[in-house]
């Protein structure tokens, strides 16, 4: 018994340096692994010989070459036993079976880093990487050019408005870079990085399986896939999101915009949508600017005019559903609540419907509505209506003091279809939650004003 017991204890020994959190694991220690990253010692990146791991060693070669100088004092190797001929030459070394290679993990020997896994998994291991924060110089420079481009141009335009909501935004701003001065770096989630990883074959000059992996791989083509390039492109994303919340807005009030943005980013419950690299701020963004187009632009009696609005109308659209195919209503429900341009509804049905067919034949399109409510649901549910308590009164209000002669047309009827189909759809689908935020935001703004005495 005594024999067994220090055999046990021997194995246990032996195995704990492979031992980490998640699937990812590290050999000899992870600390070994940190010291490589940590050194001054130049790097060479090999990959295995097929499409995934030359994908995964375009990342890890960018991802060095923010701290590290090429050259050839350490071997990189991306892959595993069967498809990197250097691996299969160095694995004895590990003293570890052939098949531990096609598990997520590091392994640190002399004068060389094995980055191990299959296609299915060793996007995992960018978990070894996520702590590694050095954005290069064109990135930062990037980024803020681009913040300020955006802040200087939405500023102009609302001062222009001759209102209060040049003031208003400009106290949004304020708050964004609070917002962004005391936030944590952003992570990727566990979905987004197989997506990740997916742009990543794309940009190598592989295939994918989603619209998402195809637009993330054109990216990767044009800026370096690196987590910095990713967190500068979400804040920027949420910059964009805060400000065309101000054009979903009544056109004569568009001071209203600081509501919406207040009722929607006040919620701890939206924000923690905006805590993490995934498609939600994507989303949320391609979803809000499409309601500003429907809310600001008057379409053209001319033909050729209002083809070219509809298309740009269509092609954000069509953005939204591949991010959430639950929202493919979206058009049907133009059309109901704007039925008297025949000519434009019936161009925005076909185009969309044009692109959903192009995307469900090339990709798939995977919509799963589920039949019943999950126990979490009621979750997230109950709180929910208790972060849009204070829209939700504000509706009810407006909706009882308000006059009786006075009808509600154009856009309120739109977003109030909006919220009575997608409010209840969200009882089984809590992805939909955010985008409800957004909508009884909207409603509340344009419901307050139309208490107001100029209308």
């Amino acid at each position: 018994m005594m024999k067994r017991t220090l055999v046990l204890i021997t194995l246990i020994i032996l195995m704990a340096p492979l031992v980490s959190a998640g699937e990812l694991t590290y050999y000899p220690n992870q600390g070994a692994f940190q010291a490589f990253l940590d050194s001054n010692s130049t790097y060479t990146v090999i990959a295995g010989n097929e499409t995934w791991a030359k994908a995964w060693a375009y990342y890890v070669d960018e991802k060095l070459s923010t701290v590290k100088q090429h050259g050839n004092e350490t071997l990189v190797l991306i892959g595993n036993v069967y498809n990197n001929p250097m691996i299969m030459i160095l694995w004895p070394q590990t003293g570890l079976p052939e098949n531990q290679s096609l598990l997520p993990g590091i392994i640190v020997l002399n004068h060389s880093v094995i980055i191990t896994g299959s296609e299915d998994n060793i996007y995992l291991t960018e978990r070894a990487f996520e702590k590694l924060w050095n954005p290069p110089l064109e990135s930062k420079v990037g980024f803020v050019v681009l913040l300020v481009i955006i802040a200087w141009v939405f500023l102009l335009t609302l001062r222009n408005d001759k209102s209060h909501a040049g003031s208003f935004y400009s106290l949004t701003l304020s708050l964004f870079m609070l917002w962004y001065l005391t936030s944590p770096i952003p992570k990727m989630s566990e979905v987004f990085l197989e997506y990740f990883f997916q742009g990543l074959k794309f940009a190598v000059g592989g295939s994918v399986d989603s619209p998402l992996g195809a637009m993330l791989g054109v990216l990767f083509k044009i800026v370096p896939p690196i987590e910095e390039n990713l967190v500068f492109a979400h804040w920027v994303l949420i910059l964009l999101l805060i400000s065309f919340s101000f054009y979903i807005s009544p056109k004569r009030a568009r001071e209203l915009g600081f509501i919406v943005f207040g009722l929607t980013f006040a919620s701890p419950m939206f924000r923690e949508h905006l805590h993490h690299i995934d498609w939600s701020v994507l989303g949320l963004t391609s979803f809000l600017i499409t309601l500003a187009i429907i809310s600001n632009v008057t379409f053209s009696p001319e033909i050729v005019k209002a083809l070219l609005q509809t298309l740009v109308l269509s092609l954000f659209t069509l953005l939204t559903i591949a991010i959430n195919p639950y929202l493919l209503p979206i058009p049907a429900i133009f059309a109901l609540a704007f039925p008297k341009r025949h000519l434009r509804n019936y161009a925005y049905l076909l185009m969309s419907a044009l692109g959903v067919a192009l995307i469900y034949t090339q990709f798939g399109f995977p919509v799963n509505i589920p039949s019943h409510m999950t126990p979490e649901c009621w979750d997230y549910i109950a709180k929910f209506f208790f972060n849009t308590a204070l829209a939700i009164l504000a509706i009810t209000y407006a909706v009882i003091y308000r006059e009786k002669s006075m009808k509600m047309r154009g856009q309120t009827p739109f977003l109030a279809m909006l919220a009575v189909f997608y409010i209840p759809l969200a009882l089984f689908i809590p992805e939909i939650l955010p985008y409800c935020f957004v909508i009884l935001a909207s409603l509340t703004a344009r419901m307050l004003y139309g208490l107001t005495p100029q209308t």
